[in-house]
């Protein structure tokens, strides 16, 4: 193994491995990734990707077949060594909290901090920090689920991990709430300067809050990259959709477009791509209006194509018959998939 490194890296994965059954196959394949001290990154994935094993890796509660993890220029796993989570200074937050409900939120918050004299001074420092500094005699139960989510995240940050990862802390709230409250979280975790993984199945979540998002599907990295990057370029049809909807086309469909492309390669375009009744005709084709659905802020079609295939697409009006819809080249996506 190479000598850690102690450098802008917080953590280093070097070709980690975990099965937990021949059956199943590898839950974590072959893995490898670097994050930078202070990033924001989000592990991305459907249910069965991996990203849940990856982060009790990481945190040590599961013990890899193979690989190496580096924290903080210190290997804390490889085929030689094991530190034990307790010492790996990583701290988490999980889905439905875990708040014990028999104690107060001051001392939620101050459990598993040693008891020194600044033990009573940090536990308010950080209900400060999340804006809870009047609530700390209540009992979970007393909370909404918005302030347990707060109170678990003080929780999480009094320890000062070097590390603190995020499972789905979000998902059983609504969508208003989650909103506001994904934001607050991240200021307040930007504010605090740590390092933070963040696990989430939602797109819009991780596309909000990351630095980098990291795909992973089946256990392995599929893509890696700046939101903005993963949206607009996207290495499969599969990340594609998993960044918004899309209208997948073929060589045939296109030759309606006077689009002249290879049988060998497979294309979509996001629903909100098309160019509806453009005034240059160049790239475009004529379908026929098969429905208009009002979903707000915009209209979603179902289009037919002269070869009968019936594509979908948005516009900002009502169409009704028939429209012309063009694309430009640059909207186009292209896949090496048959």
């Amino acid at each position: 193994m190479e000598t850690p490194e102690k450098p802008n890296n917080i953590l280093q994965i070097q070709t980690l491995t975990k099965g937990f059954n021949t059956k199943e196959g590898k839950v974590i394949d072959a893995i490898d990734v670097r994050i930078p001290k202070g990033a924001v990154v989000s592990l991305l994935g459907e249910s069965g990707s991996g990203k849940t094993t990856l982060a009790r890796l990481i945190a040590g509660l599961e013990v890899p077949d193979s690989g190496e993890i580096i924290l903080d220029g210190e290997t804390v796993s490889n085929s030689s060594t094991f530190i034990v989570p307790q010492e790996r200074q990583v701290g988490m937050v999980f889905q439905d909290y875990a708040l014990f409900p028999h104690m107060t939120v001051l001392k939620n918050v101050g459990y598993g901090l040693p008891n020194t004299s600044e033990k009573n001074q940090r536990v308010l420092e950080m209900l400060a920090l999340v804006n809870l500094q009047d609530l700390g005699h209540r009992y979970p139960h007393q909370l909404s689920g918005g302030q347990q989510q707060r109170v678990a995240l003080a929780r999480a940050l009094a320890a000062e991990p070097k590390l603190l990862l995020l499972d789905e802390p979000f998902s059983n709230l609504d969508a208003s709430l989650k909103r506001h409250l994904r934001s607050e979280v991240f200021q307040i975790i930007r504010k605090s300067n740590v390092t933070a993984i963040f696990l989430t199945h939602d797109t819009q979540d991780a596309m909000a809050v990351s630095d980098t998002v990291i795909v992973l599907q089946s256990g392995k990295i599929i893509q890696q990259g700046i939101p903005k990057d993963l949206y607009e370029n996207p290495s499969t049809l599969y990340i594609a959709a998993l960044f918004g909807p899309i209208t997948t086309l073929s060589s045939d469909d296109l030759l309606h477009f006077n689009l002249k492309v290879s049988s060998e390669k497979k294309y979509a375009i996001r629903q909100n791509g098309f160019e509806i009744n453009p005034q240059e005709k160049q790239h475009t084709a004529e379908v026929v209006i098969q429905q208009s659905t009002y979903l707000g802020d915009y209209f979603l079609n179902q289009g037919m194509l002269p070869n009968k295939k019936i594509i979908p697409f948005v516009s900002k009006q009502k169409l009704q018959n028939s429209a012309q819809i063009g694309i430009e080249a640059d909207q186009l996506m292209v896949f090496d998939e048959t």
